[in-house]
């Protein structure tokens, strides 16, 4: 098991993705403390039961990471289930989709606050418990949006932008203390209720025939707590399909019959 004897913090334990990495990173042997926000308590106890049924070891706790007192009590909680942190997962969210003129301020910082700052004062107040044993590995995780520009997802993109840009400059402040910091960036994925229009016009910028699945970001996910990526720090890892690097392409340069279609 690639993390046996480690502990890893999962924020957003009970989101889209939060779940699907909390339990793998279960599965490789991780102590687990799962972080939710106080309205998510319930779904949250739920994993917790769920996951410990397999026999492995998870505790966890409602925490408004938003906040810094709230950030500072999630990684006392966690050091003293545990007595260490090795991986942090940042994977809470607010949103911040929809029609520019009809934001609302209350969406607006919800966006941020959820994403941007409760990743910051996570990193901030779990780094620090790092940074006393000189060691870490930080995770976040950000969207492709942070990179490439969408009219509908301002907030989102804004979020998400400065989730990776904040990464780097962790990356610089942290490792001098052993930490490694990355960003890993999701595309869009099948459990997003996007119409048939809006999956079509995905598509044509996946190679794959396909749109992501959430269990698509396990791998990277594991990988990045491993201590195979020791010298990654920094980056944006993106875990989308190919999705940033490629403009849709025009149905005259597709293959007609095509061997391989999203398996």
């Amino acid at each position: 098991m690639r993390l046996a004897n480690k502990t890893a913090i999962v924020t957003g334990a009970t989101g889209q993705f939060g779940h699907v990495i909390a339990r793998a990173y279960a599965r490789e042997g991780a102590n687990l403390y799962l972080c939710e926000f106080p309205e998510a308590a319930g779904a949250l106890t739920k994993l917790r039961d769920e996951i410990a049924a397999t026999g492995a070891k998870v505790a966890c706790g409602t925490h408004d990471v938003s906040t810094q007192a709230g950030a500072a009590e999630l990684a006392a909680a966690a050091m003293k289930a545990y007595g260490q942190i090795d991986i942090l997962l940042n994977g809470t969210s607010g949103g911040g989709h929809g029609k520019l003129f009809e934001i609302s301020e209350a969406a607006w910082r919800k966006a941020i606050d959820r994403g941007l700052t409760a990743f910051f004062f996570t990193c901030q107040q779990v780094g620090k418990e790092m940074a006393r044993r000189g060691s870490g590995k930080i995770i976040n995780i950000s969207s492709i949006v942070g990179r490439i520009g969408a009219g509908g997802a301002v907030g989102w993109g804004a979020n998400n932008g400065g989730i990776d840009a904040m990464t780097a400059a962790l990356a610089q402040a942290l490792g001098m203390y052993g930490i490694n910091v990355v960003a890993l960036a999701r595309g869009a994925t099948d459990t997003t209720p996007y119409s048939a229009e809006a999956s079509a016009e995905r598509l044509r910028r996946l190679p794959f025939g396909r749109l992501g699945r959430e269990d698509d970001i396990v791998g990277p996910a594991i990988f990045l707590a491993t201590d195979e990526a020791a010298w990654i720090a920094g980056s944006v890892v993106y875990c989308d399909g190919g999705y940033v690097t490629a403009a849709a392409t025009d149905a005259e340069f597709r293959p007609t019959e095509v061997p391989y279609r999203g398996k």
